[in-house]
């Protein structure tokens, strides 16, 4: 179990500090509480006052209060320090000995006082506060007002400990761009670069472990240069994702520079996929930005990137609805597009990222001419259809009727 750090509790004289908290704790407990007065030794001890009960009345019982602050030299209390024990409680006419201390009590001490406490022809009531159970007791609701008063550097402490928590709590339900914005001003610049070494991000292969190394530098530290692409090369395909992330998460101005960078510059198609999908997560990746990357990928690429937001534009029958083709409008009086699928798509780069496709409308139609009217029919129409990725939507630049 962690302790306080009792050397906060430095005055002059040595330990009154220490026993002014004392004092303050027996209070809270609802003691009634009392000093002994210095004696030849310029030390001084507390009296506690409680009420005991039995099973028919409540008997007080004084307790004198030994303190003593061994934090500086962190060794246990001794025999020696405390002195007789029976003579102090008898002279101030107390029942029962309490030793109040930020380290332990030694082993011959502790021994002394389990035999006092056992003896029964004239036993004499002991307890031991050491560090452990004062950290206990300090830590407690009840006493928080106390830590902040005797312990303001573990308060700060305790303060930063409840913010990284409320932090990393945030952090998981936001994306990762937004965690290394928050981390940015959260957590301080040498945590954040000690957490993009080699081992944090890769423990699995030393030789990778090197590259990161390397590569950190260049990326948080220093404009980036050409050499940057060759080194990010060499790292295998999930060594680079998990630094990725790590930088993201850490640095994400930097993160934004160095994809960029990177995906402007590689041929590597699965690469460029990762990257677009890696920038599209900043707003400042714009759509424009995006095509003249995508633009470089093969075809294969170019599905994965595009063809959801592809079909889902093209099967969307509001569109339809509002430019409906010519062959369509002139089947009924009234129209409803009932089906739409989209086949053969295709995708292709170059000056710009262009897709085509063979679209498949099935209609209701009916009139209402006549006496009766039309009756209700239904029909499918094949276009051949041709236009590009424009952001969320599509872009329809060509519309052909087949049959």
């Amino acid at each position: 179990m962690a302790t306080l750090d009792f050397s906060e509790l430095s005055s002059k004289p040595v330990g009154e500090t220490f026993e002014g908290l004392i004092r303050m704790v027996g209070e809270r407990l609802g003691v009634t509480v009392s000093w002994t007065g210095r004696g030849a030794d310029q030390g001084r001890d507390l009296v506690f006052v409680e009420a005991q009960s039995g099973r028919i009345g409540s008997t007080p019982v004084r307790w004198l209060v030994s303190c003593k602050d061994n934090s500086k030299s962190n060794q246990a209390v001794s025999e020696q320090e405390v002195g007789s024990i029976v003579d102090k409680v008898r002279q101030h006419g107390c029942d029962a000995f309490l030793l109040a201390t930020t380290t332990t009590a030694g082993t011959a001490l502790k021994a002394k006082l389990d035999a006092l406490a056992s003896n029964e022809r004239d036993r004499i009531q002991t307890k031991v506060w050491d560090r452990f159970e004062l950290t206990r007791m300090l830590l407690s609701d009840q006493f928080a007002d106390l830590l902040r008063q005797f312990f303001p550097k573990q308060n700060a402490q305790n303060a930063v400990r409840e913010l990284d928590a409320a932090r990393q709590k945030v952090e998981a339900s936001v994306p990762r761009q937004v965690v290394g914005a928050i981390r940015r001003h959260l957590v301080p610049h040498s945590e954040r670069y000690a957490s993009l070494t080699g081992a944090a991000v890769w423990p699995h292969d030393a030789d990778q472990q090197k590259i990161i190394d390397q590569l950190r530098a260049i990326i948080v530290n220093r404009p980036l240069s050409p050499l940057i692409v060759p080194r990010l090369d060499e790292l295998h395909f999930d060594a680079f994702l998990a630094l990725a992330d790590r930088v993201i998460r850490t640095f994400p101005t930097q993160a934004y520079d160095y994809l960029l960078s990177y995906a402007q510059t590689t041929t590597d198609n699965s690469r460029l996929f990762n990257l677009i999908e890696l920038l599209r997560e900043f707003d400042q990746f714009s759509d424009d930005l995006e095509q003249s990357i995508a633009a470089r990928c093969d075809e294969e690429t170019l599905w994965d990137l595009y063809h959801e937001t592809v079909e889902e534009g093209l099967t969307d029958t509001s569109y339809w609805d509002a430019d409906l083709p010519s062959e369509i409008a002139q089947f009924h009086q009234n129209i409803e597009i009932v089906n739409i699928e989209v086949d053969d798509l295709q995708f292709s780069g170059g000056d710009a990222v262009t897709f085509s496709a063979t679209l498949r409308l099935d209609v209701s139609g009916s009139t209402d001419e006549g006496e009766h009217g039309y009756p209700t029919e239904q029909k499918s129409f094949l276009y051949k259809v041709s236009g590009y990725p424009d952001g969320a939507r599509v872009s329809i630049d060509d519309v052909k009727f087949r049959y």
